[in-house]
């Protein structure tokens, strides 16, 4: 398989409408000889599941991190961020947490966890999903995520707030240029990630 193949399946999903990608290609590939796959996206050969994730999951996210920017680029240099701008010009990033992976039993050094009940221990991996949005859009852009991992020289677990400010720290003085007002909920009202915020060259907003 070529990486470019690898790339693309998982990059294609997002425009099909099957609850199942692979299994879809591969039956229209035996059907009629060839997928969609290979006639819009120029994919050679169809990766399975096991393949994408033996291949990417060693791949660095921080690495996909430029087409995040490239992307926000493109659409300032075109007028497409002009229809999101609001309150006078500013645009709009949402700050939020997400969990992608729970399990009792399936854990990584890289998980947080929680008690559940006496002696039952619950591992999950979530991230800072941070976004371009606009009110009356139904599009948002998305931009770099934050993972919660473990950090290295820290005893307590890591946390979403502490995820935001290493956001805010890393990827805030980028996106200043556009007067951004930053959206979070009770829990980016404290006074560290405001400042964080305010360092970063944002003003926020508590939703």
């Amino acid at each position: 398989y070529d990486m470019a193949d690898f790339g693309m399946a998982a990059f294609a999903p997002f425009f099909m409408q099957s609850p199942s990608f692979l299994a879809h290609q591969r039956h229209l590939e035996t059907g009629q000889g060839r997928s969609n796959c290979q006639t819009q996206f120029g994919m050679r050969k169809i990766p399975g599941d096991s393949q994408i994730r033996a291949k990417l999951d060693a791949i660095e996210p921080a690495m996909f991190h430029p087409m995040f920017a490239d992307l926000v680029a493109e659409l300032d240099q075109c007028g497409g961020l002009d229809a999101m701008r609001c309150l006078g010009g500013h645009v709009l990033i949402a700050l939020d947490g997400t969990e992608f992976h729970c399990s009792d039993k399936v854990h990584c050094p890289n998980c947080s966890h929680r008690k559940r009940g006496k002696d039952k221990t619950e591992y999950f991996h979530t991230l800072l999903a941070a976004t371009l949005v606009a009110p009356g859009h139904n599009r948002v852009v998305p931009l770099e995520p934050e993972f919660v991992v473990p950090q290295d020289g820290h005893d307590k677990q890591d946390c979403e707030s502490r995820a935001a400010r290493r956001w805010l720290t890393a990827h805030g003085a980028r996106y200043a240029r556009f007067d951004p007002i930053y959206l979070g909920d009770d829990l980016f009202s404290r006074q560290p990630i405001c400042q964080a915020v305010l360092d970063a060259g944002g003003s926020g907003r508590r939703r």
